[in-house]
């Protein structure tokens, strides 16, 4: 199991400072880096006029001595922080480019500095690991550097392309994950060059000198994140993927493949406890958690299941997450995780950090917990961690409501939380005779009579408090009867001042399904005070009642636990009574489209297809309307899952679009590319299997 904490004082603090500084200039923090170590963080802020500035805070939010008047970065293009030890260094792409490197623990960081001077801007510039400069640009670029600072560079190839994406070293050696392109082939490629680097006379020389130790033809587009891990004993592993991408490119001594990954990847790096990765859901959630080493060179695809924890970092909105607003410490227990946004400039525009969010958090891991080869098959751990959440709001509340578009596994999660419930689902006849007492007909001696008749929460109420009765009241195997006569005892002898202890001795549930369908007022009658905490026996309020119909005795519990279940879709929580509202907490519970990764039928990807659809409605008629994972869940595993999706695709799915879009059917074909399933009067457009199939295929891929 894995806990994250917000560091919020630490945020509140940073920000603080900042404000106290630049606030009437008008600022944004453009970047933020976070220490291998953990113990700092180097903020780079924006002015109005384009000036910027360098602090370094430690992680408590303390601005370093030195570092309280910020270091002026005279450039207004662009800007790379890069943390390492205790050095910030800076790259400033104003032309020709000029390399600083700043001491953090100094007083005088600025007086102190390292500063690389260049004679034209270089493509590419990283501080590695063990404190060197790499540069990689032209072959005639020069630099002036001072005694104690160690340059690598590595010209551009003469007859070709080449994109640095990581590097990382060690005494003797660096190694380079990069992209190489020649006569139109390209490799991506791990590469080691010894240090110092050995002279060369020739961009040709010094490409043909690069011992490649890994290389494969599968070379992925987009915006790369990437790193490099050395082995004590001199192996490697690198990474690569794009930003959004379902995969990364890995790369050992033994060769490369292609590992999937369980959603869309933001960021990664490799730590002291495995390759720690953020990914993000479409239409859902950002996790994050470490996949460790051993588990990652046999794998071909990851699961929620190969994680070492994995916790929750907020919804996931593609346009607002990025890898150079991620970081995480080697031992992996400071994570620095910014939303952004953007500001124009003139004619351009670049982003900034959100101040409004939090983006420190610590990380707290459980050491005790088992191997991956050693562990059971369990829930997924964001399932355990919705069970927990429910459970404390339950301790704290005493009764909670489970709300959500239908197919999301409220009613699941009930039996999930719940031990041994008893259970019911309220309708529209469903009445206060139902749920506590009422006259029945029942037969006697003489015909029909009409006896008082304990409904389904009056006796799951006697068996609670007979339940935590004091020893005298109780015997083995009583009957119900007996139960509730010992139970009506006590309340007369407690309620005329005798001082009897209550003792529960076992948790008692009642889980209400479609919760909202009942007329609350009508079946829970003058008894929906009791549920209060403080109005249950032993609060310090506590409330005991005659009923109408018996003339007994009636109180509740503490031990009583009560889960109510209804479906956003079917009627509003605004619409609920609101005495019911005041004595319930909430608990929303959204379609989970990760609970289908890796699931397809036919070519399509069940949790691209549950994402696809749910955007569109969600878009149009908001979340209560979207669609639950349930309805998929069992298809891919079914002995016909194209059989079965077609079915329920098409009696289940699109008669909820034909009641959604009623009246604007046609929007479905022009503002939703690959919808080919209703036509433009609201017609459902029936096809064979495999055409079906395919405009399914289409669908996904639209989105």
């Amino acid at each position: 199991m894995v806990n994250i904490e917000p560091l919020r004082n630490s945020v509140y603090s940073i920000n603080t400072f900042l404000k106290a500084e630049y606030e009437e200039f008008g600022f944004v923090i453009e970047e933020a880096v976070l220490f291998p170590s953990g113990e700092y963080l180097a903020v780079m802020v924006r002015l109005e006029d384009d000036s910027r500035f360098l602090h370094v805070f430690d992680i408590n939010g303390s601005v370093l001595p030195g570092w309280e008047r910020g270091i002026s970065v005279p450039c207004a293009d662009e800007a790379v922080l890069f943390a390492g030890g205790d050095k910030l260094a800076v790259f400033t792409k104003c032309s020709p480019g000029r390399f600083v490197v700043y001491p953090v623990t100094s007083p005088d960081p600025e007086g102190e500095a390292l500063s690389v001077t260049f004679s034209k801007l270089p493509l590419y510039v990283n501080f590695t690991p063990e404190g060197r400069v790499l540069v990689f640009g032209d072959y005639h670029i020069e630099y002036m550097a001072p005694e104690g600072l160690e340059i690598v560079k590595i010209p551009t190839p003469p007859n070709g392309y080449s994109y640095i994406h990581a590097v990382a070293d060690d005494e003797n050696s660096l190694y380079l994950l990069y992209t190489w392109k020649n006569e139109g082939k390209q490799e991506l490629r791990v590469g080691r060059i010894s240090v110092p680097v050995f002279p060369y006379y020739s961009p040709l020389e010094f490409w043909d000198g690069v011992e490649r130790l890994s290389r494969t033809s599968m070379v992925p587009g987009g915006k790369t994140v990437g790193d490099v891990h050395l082995e004590e004993d001199g192996s490697f592993v690198a990474a690569l993927g794009t930003k959004g991408g379902r995969e990364i490119y890995l790369l050992t001594p033994g060769g490369s493949r292609v590992v999937l990954i369980p959603g869309e990847l933001i960021y990664l790096r490799f730590t002291s406890r495995g390759l720690f990765m953020i990914t993000g859901i479409y239409g859902s959630s950002i996790s994050a958690g470490i996949v460790p080493l051993e588990r990652l060179f046999e794998a071909r695809e990851i699961g929620r299941g190969d994680f070492e924890g994995v916790f929750s970092l907020g919804r996931y909105v593609p346009s607002v997450v990025d890898p150079k607003y991620a970081g995480v410490s080697d031992d992996c227990r400071v994570l620095y995780f910014g939303r952004t946004a953007y500001r124009a400039a003139g004619q351009r525009f670049y982003y900034y950090l959100r101040r409004d969010v939090d983006y420190i958090y610590r990380i707290h891991w459980d050491t005790n917990r088992a191997p991956v080869e050693e562990r059971a098959p369990a829930e997924p751990e964001e399932t355990e961690a919705e069970v927990e959440s429910i459970r404390v709001l339950l301790r704290k509340f005493r009764q909670v409501i489970l709300y959500g578009p239908p197919g999301t596994g409220k009613t699941y999660l009930a039996r999930k939380v719940a031990v041994k419930p008893e259970f019911v689902s309220f309708h529209q006849s469903f009445s206060y005779e139902d749920f506590v007492e009422g006259f029945r007909p029942t037969k006697g001696s003489g015909g029909v009579v009409y006896d008082v008749v304990d409904g389904v929460f009056k006796r799951i109420t006697i068996e609670a408090i007979y339940d935590s009765l004091p020893e005298k009241f109780r015997k083995k195997n009583a009957t119900y009867g007996e139960m509730k006569k010992a139970v009506l005892e006590f309340l007369e002898r407690r309620r005329a001042g005798e001082n009897l202890k209550l003792t529960p001795r076992r948790e008692f549930y009642l889980v209400i399904d479609e919760i909202n369908r009942g007329n609350i007022s009508r079946i829970f009658g003058e008894l929906i005070t009791l549920l209060d905490p403080d109005k249950r026996l032993g609060g310090p309020n506590e409330t005991i009642v005659r009923l109408p119909y018996s003339g007994e005795l009636f109180a509740v519990p503490p031990n009583l636990y009560i889960i109510g279940t209804m479906n956003s879709a079917d009627r509003s929580i605004a619409l609920l009574d609101i005495a019911l509202r005041r004595r319930f907490a909430f608990y929303e519970v959204l379609p989970r489209p990760e609970l289908l990764a890796g699931m397809e039928v036919g070519g399509v990807n069940l949790e691209h297809l549950l994402s696809r659809l749910n955007s569109i409605i969600e878009r149009e008629k908001g979340k209560d309307y979207t669609i639950g994972h349930g309805y998929f869940l069992d298809i891919a595993s079914s002995e016909n899952p194209e059989e079965d999706l077609y079915l329920v695709f098409y009696h289940k799915i699109l008669p909820l679009f034909q009641e959604y879009f009623y009246g604007s059917w046609e929007q479905l074909g022009s503002f939703y590319p690959g919808f080919e399933f209703i036509d433009d009067r609201g017609r459902i457009v029936m096809m064979d299997r495999e055409s079906f199939m395919e405009a399914l295929r289409r669908l996904v891929r639209a989105e």
